[in-house]
């Protein structure tokens, strides 16, 4: 049985219940002594539908529960179309309004304790600490290993003799191991010790990495638990996504969620409960505003309420899904309204699901998560460049259009970067096409785990990228991005039995007033220009004072920050 969610201020709630209470029995009041009009009995439905909801929500089922039957006796009276209310049919109105507000003075006892909400949190992307260990008796080649893994934010430690194994797992808790088939003691040393340390329960998740490809190596690193087998030389793109898999490094961003009901309380605890599994979660009250935020907020999925004054929540997502950027905008009505058929109705306006209220913390979240990463999945077939993961041409443009238009709204700052790999049509030449793939796809990964969650990352063609990075000033985007370049130089890219070093060069631009987006990213492709121009593996900042255009393209002096690629 999942337990309810309750407030994370229960006493701004408790007060609001009473306000909410007070305004139905004053209204019915109002009503009681003459004819009664749709639109007043329908803002009487409104307010026993609210506290209905909130208050089960809220873990004071009592409440919830007079209101409900209020509702459901509201609900019936509405279908008989008449304005003229019977002495029993008032009796009985009468008699319901009483026990909401018996039920909510009754609750006096009720601390309004939060239960701990135990659910797990979708993190987004952060520096990593993951620590890999390196059973190699190669000294050299363990370095060399460690020192390409940290390369992607991997802290690496190495040992290099079988005995030395458990203390070592003991001295650094790693998330993985990477080991040799192959030591001193025998050619199939390596699985057949983790096979005789198995009693040790060393719960660490192993790769394989061997010169060895043949079937018997193969299936005693099988036997001895081994999650992925390799082959040497390594390839550190194909290593490090193994890794990534194993460890659950490569994490996406948090899920956006948009909240929109007119109950500010209940808005906020939803707000609450999805931020802390790790979501970003905004609630909006007033639902005249759903396009504007729509458009700035982008989110993964929209939770909307039925009913609401100054529209219904099918009117809403009928509105929504008139707009062609929304069509495909996962819609779930979140609702008391238990009616089986309106439930239909409403999906029928463009509503995609339907959750009833009351809904304990761990289902939002569960319900919230499925759908979501659903959603996402689907847009990232359109929006996502098949190769590197990467927002494609398009999508990377629209975000930069949005980007811009944020950052002038707010005064806030924005810099853009271009950047491109040097000779990059000479791998594609000397070592295939298969080759220049991999190459790129080790500047995405390495790109998407160094920059930020609110950072955006697009191929904006071939081997040129383009990177948005908002609230971030031009000195340091050149600082990050250089640091950037600095690491993916050092990165051994191998092609056979060659391996070699690939580099780049950037141009960074920032906005500043009168600065329209397309002057934005045509100073920053200058700036590029110029990075090669200087004798590429370099980062240039483009002058940022404000001529002609607002965007002037003469890029300052670059930094001296490496030699000419080979």
């Amino acid at each position: 049985m999942s337990t309810p969610m309750h407030p994370p201020r229960s006493d701004d709630y408790l007060r609001h219940l009473s306000s909410r209470v007070q305004e139905l029995a004053t209204h019915w009041t109002t009503l009681s002594t003459g004819d009664c009009s749709h639109e007043q009995l329908a803002v009487l439905y409104r307010q026993s539908h609210t506290v209905a909801g909130s208050a089960a929500t809220f873990g004071l089922p009592s409440v919830g529960a007079a209101a409900r039957q209020l509702e459901e006796f509201l609900a019936d009276l509405s279908a008989d179309d008449t304005t003229t209310l019977s002495d029993e049919t008032r009796a009985t109105i009468t008699a319901l309004v009483s026990a909401v507000t018996n039920a909510e003075r009754a609750r006096q006892g009720w601390t309004g304790a939060s239960p701990s909400l135990r659910v797990k949190a979708v993190r987004g992307r952060t520096e990593r600490q993951a620590t890999v260990l390196i059973v190699e008796d190669d000294p050299d080649t363990a370095e060399h290993l460690a020192l390409q893994l940290e390369h992607f934010g991997y802290q690496a430690c190495a040992v290099h003799t079988l005995d030395g194994i458990t203390d070592a797992v003991r001295a650094h808790t790693p998330t993985a191991i990477v080991m040799d088939i192959v030591f001193p003691e025998g050619d199939l040393a390596g699985p057949q010790r983790m096979v005789a340390n198995a009693q040790a329960e060393i719960d660490v998740p192993v790769i394989f990495l061997s010169q060895r490809s043949d079937f018997t190596a193969r299936l005693w690193a099988v036997r001895a638990g081994g999650k992925a087998y390799l082959t040497k030389p390594a390839d550190i793109d194909t290593l490090v996504s193994t890794l990534d898999m194993l460890t659950g490094a490569f994490i996406p961003e948090p899920y956006r969620v948009l909240i929109v009901d007119d109950t500010r309380m209940l808005s906020t605890l939803y707000e609450t409960i999805l931020r802390d599994a790790g979501m970003r979660a905004v609630a909006l009250n007033d639902p005249t505003q759903i396009i504007e935020t729509l458009q700035e907020f982008q989110p993964d999925l929209l939770i909307l309420d039925m009913y609401m004054p100054s529209c219904s929540g099918p009117e809403v997502a009928a509105l929504i899904r008139q707009q062609v950027a929304f069509v495909s905008l996962p819609i779930v009505f979140l609702s008391g309204e238990h009616d089986r058929a309106h439930q239909l109705a409403a999906l029928d306006q463009g509503g995609d699901d339907f959750l009833t209220k009351p809904i304990s913390a761990a289902q939002l979240v569960s319900a919230v998560t499925s759908r979501a990463r659903r959603a996402r999945a689907m847009r990232a077939q359109i929006s996502r460049d098949g190769l590197t993961g990467l927002l494609t041409h398009t999508s990377i443009k629209e975000q930069a259009a949005r980007e811009i238009v944020r950052a002038q709204r707010y005064r806030s700052a924005l810099t853009v970067a271009m950047i491109d790999i040097d000779h990059f049509k000479q791998v594609n030449d000397r070592y295939g096409h298969a080759a220049g793939d991999r190459v790129l796809k080790g500047l995405a990964r390495l790109l998407h785990q160094r920059l930020r969650m609110s950072d955006s990352i697009g191929r904006y063609g071939g081997e040129e990228f383009l990177i948005l990075m908002p609230q971030t000033d031009g000195p340091t985007a050149l600082h990050v991005l250089d640091g950037v370049r600095a690491r993916f130089a050092t990165i051994g890219h191998q092609f056979g039995d060659t391996e070699i070093t690939v580099t780049f060069s950037g141009g960074v631009a920032s906005l500043s007033p009168g600065c329209a987006g397309s002057d934005l990213l045509e100073a920053a492709d200058a700036a590029l220009y110029a990075a090669k121009h200087a004798g590429r593996n370099r980062i240039v900042a483009a002058d940022q004072a404000d001529q002609g255009n607002g965007c002037d393209t003469t890029p300052s002096p670059p930094p001296n920050n490496g030699s000419p690629p080979l």
